[in-house]
């Protein structure tokens, strides 16, 4: 009998190390005999910033929901690497969670989330970000091939156009601007940039600020309004509202890590993340009012398109720059997309 109890306790023990060692998330069992999950959750922003407090309210509804089964650490401003060393990871198990910007190195269609005028308001953009929309089914598909489970979106604003200066025939999409616009180095900024009458230039964006002072370009396009304010609000003149696309990031797990929880740890992570993405489109559209009033009493004048004018460039978008991005994001998933429309 002595030897079949500690044949069995060899057997707990041997199972409890292996799933530690087989991935990032630690497996603990408390003294009441209840196992623990321990996740390290990789941030981006500083710990002040609108997205990190979301993720430390999705930290106290897990923890709450499981009864402290699962804990989570969480890791802002970049701790455990920037977004695209945190996604190699998340890849390999080697760290469990994070809510990052998603890099489009492994798979270009990724970069669809930044498709612009997909929406042109918070009520579209509600629906297209939701859980079980075409964006939302496209995603699972794409980091799923990669080892990594998508959980959801967090959405920071609406992009605006921070610029030095004022641009010619601002809001006619078919004609020249006299801007020379910082857009990130993607495709889905660059051709419609061009397309819509602005030249383009790439800058990283640690040097966005001094390329704004000294005139290396003339404004940016890749950012909301409240990422205008504060870290560019003395080096811009003019913030368009333009609502040309959507800032977001994105609620990532180690597929590996995914995998080993329990059905009910699922259920409660993913329960979650819907939670505080809804919640993210509130505080969101909250900044957006909240950031361009801020801007005008920094004395910078702020423009704004009536629905009628956003239309316009929305319409131009989809019919110009849309078709030529097909080869890159393909023509099924932007034809999915359209059919949430």
């Amino acid at each position: 009998m002595k030897k079949i109890v500690r044949l069995a306790v060899f057997l707990v023990l041997a199972s409890l190390v292996f799933f530690a060692g087989s991935n990032q998330a630690t497996m603990d069992v408390s003294a009441s005999g209840v196992s623990q999950v321990k996740l390290k959750m990789a941030g981006q922003y500083a710990p002040d910033h609108s997205t990190t407090v979301l993720q430390y309210k999705f930290k106290e509804i897990v923890e709450a929901e499981s009864k402290g089964e699962i804990e989570i650490t969480i890791y802002p401003a970049n701790q455990l690497g920037d977004y695209t060393q945190v996604y190699e990871e998340l890849r390999r198990g080697t760290i469990d969670m994070g809510t990052i910007s998603v890099p489009s190195q492994f798979d270009q269609r990724l970069d669809i989330t930044y498709l612009h005028y997909l929406a042109m308001n918070y009520k579209e953009a509600e629906k297209i970000y939701a859980r079980g929309s075409e964006m939302f089914k496209i995603m699972e598909e794409l980091h799923g091939v990669l080892g990594v489970k998508f959980l959801g979106f967090n959405v920071e604003g609406f992009g605006i156009l921070g610029l030095a200066k004022k641009p010619d025939n601002l809001k006619d999409p078919t004609k020249p601007k006299n801007i020379l616009l910082r857009v990130p180095p993607m495709a889905v900024f660059k051709i419609t940039a061009d397309d819509e009458g602005f030249q383009t230039i790439s800058v990283p964006f640690a040097e966005l600020y001094t390329a704004l002072q000294t005139g290396v370009a003339d404004g940016w396009s890749g950012g909301p309004a409240m990422v205008n304010y504060l870290q560019f609000g003395d080096v811009i003149k003019y913030a368009v509202i333009c609502n040309n696309f959507f800032e977001n990031t994105s609620y990532l797990m180690s597929q590996e890590v995914w995998n080993s929880l329990s059905e009910k740890h699922q259920k409660i992570i993913a329960d979650a993340v819907v939670e505080i993405s809804k919640e993210s489109l509130k505080v969101a559209e909250e900044n957006d009012k909240i950031y361009p009033e801020k801007l005008k009493e920094k004395g910078i004048e702020v423009i704004y398109f009536n629905d009628e004018e956003l239309k316009v460039w929305a319409d131009h978008c989809r019919k110009v720059t849309w078709p030529k991005l097909e080869e890159r994001l393909t023509k099924e998933f932007i034809d999915r997309l359209l059919s949430d429309y």
